[in-house]
This record gives structure tokens, sequence and C-alpha cells, in this order.
């Protein structure tokens, strides 16, 4: 939109300089913006609540959902961090504390013998199954409770149009 920021009274204060290249629309803006907040709000809580009932937060949780859907809940560290969107210095960190609290486990990978497998220990997979309760509960409650059957299904239909792939594909990213 245009480069303002609020003044603590809560007007518009115009700052000197250039003007913003190629804003968005107000269309633009508003679903950017939409998404964002509906985003961080709901990650915000996600994370709170996990940690809350099942001390871990939303990375861990997510690292054991990607685990979850690999062929025998084990991945290459490496597919793992690439699936999570996390650096190798990343993804050895989270891994090292979920190893440490029993939820995965690392072995050498007995096809190359240089890069680690990671796997979910049956501990994990019963923490994770409680922690979906959690996970489930939050997403409907800030997010699916106001929408109908219609509208969630649109949604989804938006956002693989907006993204091909991102609803559709079992793996991500493509």
């Amino acid at each position: 939109m245009s480069s303002s920021l609020g003044s603590e009274s809560g007007a518009a204060q115009q700052l000197d300089g250039p003007p913003e290249p190629n804003p968005f629309t107000l269309s633009e803006f508003g679903a950017w913006r939409g998404m964002l907040r509906v985003h961080a709000t709901v990650f915000r809580e996600l994370d709170r609540r996990l940690l809350a009932g099942h001390g871990f937060g939303v990375d861990a949780y997510g690292v054991l959902i990607t685990l979850v859907g690999a062929p025998s809940g084990t991945l290459t560290i490496g597919e793992l961090g690439e699936r999570r969107n996390l650096s190798p210095s990343g993804v050895s960190r989270s891994v090292d504390r979920l190893e440490k609290v029993g939820l995965v486990e690392r072995s050498a990978n007995p096809a190359d013998g240089r890069s680690l497998l990671v796997r979910l220990t049956p501990e994990g997979l019963a923490r994770l199954r409680a922690a979906q309760v959690t996970h489930h509960g939050v997403v409907r409650e800030l997010l699916f409770a106001r929408l109908g059957e219609r509208d969630l299904k649109r949604l989804g239909e938006l956002w693989e149009k907006a993204m091909p792939g991102s609803v559709s594909s079992p793996v991500w990213p493509l």
C-alpha cells in the first residue's frame, strides 16, 4: 500500500523519501495481509498450545509429521531438511533435540554410508498422535470454525490455483 507508519495516536504519518515501487492493489494487499495474519495467529497459538500440552512446539511437530508421512517413518537428514525448508544446521539442531527426548533416532544410511537417516520412534509416533489432537483443535477453532464446507473446498481450490501442487502434492516442496 503506501509507505506510511501509524503514529502512537493512530494517525498515519507520511515518510519522506521515494514512493513505494509498484505497490499492491487493494485486493492484492488484502489477500496478502490476510494470509500473513491468519498464518501468524494460527501458528503462534498452535506453538503455544503444543509446547504447553506436549513439550514441543510447531517446528518439532513439523519434523514429526513429515517423518510419519515418509516410508517406514524414515528420511535422510537432507530430505527432511529440504521438506521442512531447514538449513543443514537447522535440521541437525531440531533432530538433536528430538533425539534427546526419544522421539526420533538417527542411524547411518546403509545406501551410501555418508548420510544419516532419521526415523520416528514408537514414542515419537505416540506423542505425535496426541499432539495432532491439539493441532487439529487449534486449526479448527481459529481458522475453520467460521467457514462452511463450501468455503473450505473453495479455499483449497484457491491455494491450488495460486500455487499448483500446494494442496494436491503429497510431498512439499515439489
